[in-house]
């Protein structure tokens, strides 16, 4: 091969390599220069509901614990004590919520078991409450039955034993929870519905219309005496119409007589 070709070879291959090297470098070039679509941002997850600052650090079994009289590391036996009256409302919601799901649940064909833990709102924010599971059951067992077999059948001795199961386990809860009982839960969650006050509108009303029959009953023969002189009135009142509309009739009975008189030639 003579040199001249040798030279065109390498004179191309050295083109190649450049050209090569200048593609590599406009390409990273390019790459450098684009920007990615930036994702979508997600939606931000809600912010649960604040907690009641009054039992911060003491929800579920821990807040069941120390309201038992359980040491809790951190918390002042006297702290503790101090938050008796408060949980107070957090057991009630408790123990009626249950008792209220047993009543909605009571026409289920599968049984259901309630949950230990309940989200229990208060005015300051929320608190995660706990009891134990063989009471709850209990409770709710007894709304079940309230619901379903009582309701369609009222008995007595089933509405007596009812009573007796529920005071007897919320009692316990209670007094394991040292919070007085004033009111029976039987009474709260089991009594007829109240029959509507009388309210003192109702009470005017009724006295209004007591005083007028008082005074109708009392007045008979006044009455009577006043509906007949009206009807005596009313009759007088007719037959003074009858005799004047006859009045006028014989008026103009002789006024057109008098005119066909005159009208008649001598």
């Amino acid at each position: 091969m003579s040199n001249f070709m040798m030279n065109m070879i390498s004179w191309v291959l050295l083109l190649l390599v450049i050209l090569t090297l200048y593609l590599i470098d406009k390409v990273n070039h390019l790459a450098a220069m684009y920007e990615p679509p930036k994702p979508e941002p997600l939606p931000e997850p809600e912010a649960p509901p604040a907690g009641d600052l009054l039992f911060a650090g003491l929800e579920g079994k821990k807040l069941w614990d120390a309201m038992n009289g359980k040491a809790v590391q951190g918390f002042d036996t006297s702290l503790l004590d101090s938050l008796r009256p408060h949980y107070e409302p957090i057991l009630r919601e408790h123990i009626s919520a249950t008792f209220k799901d047993g009543v909605d649940e009571a026409n289920e064909a599968e049984a259901k078991t309630p949950s230990s833990q309940r989200q229990i709102d208060t005015v300051r924010g929320h608190v995660q409450s706990w009891l134990p599971p063989q009471h709850l059951g209990s409770i709710y067992r007894t709304g079940v039955e309230f619901g379903g077999l009582y309701a369609k059948d009222p008995n007595p001795d089933v509405l007596a034993r009812l009573k007796e199961t529920l005071d007897s386990v919320t009692s316990m809860l209670y007094q394991r929870a040292g919070v007085p009982l004033d009111v029976p839960y039987s009474e709260l969650l089991l009594s007829p519905p109240a029959e509507p006050e009388t309210t003192a509108d109702d009470m005017l009303a009724l006295t209004d219309q007591s005083d007028q029959a008082e005074v109708l009953e009392g007045m008979p023969d006044l009455v009577a005496q006043e509906l007949a002189q009206g009807l005596e009135h009313a009759q007088e009142y007719e037959a003074q119409q009858r005799q004047d509309l006859a009045a006028a009739t014989d008026a103009e009975v002789i006024e057109v007589n008098v005119a066909q008189a005159e009208l008649k030639p001598a």
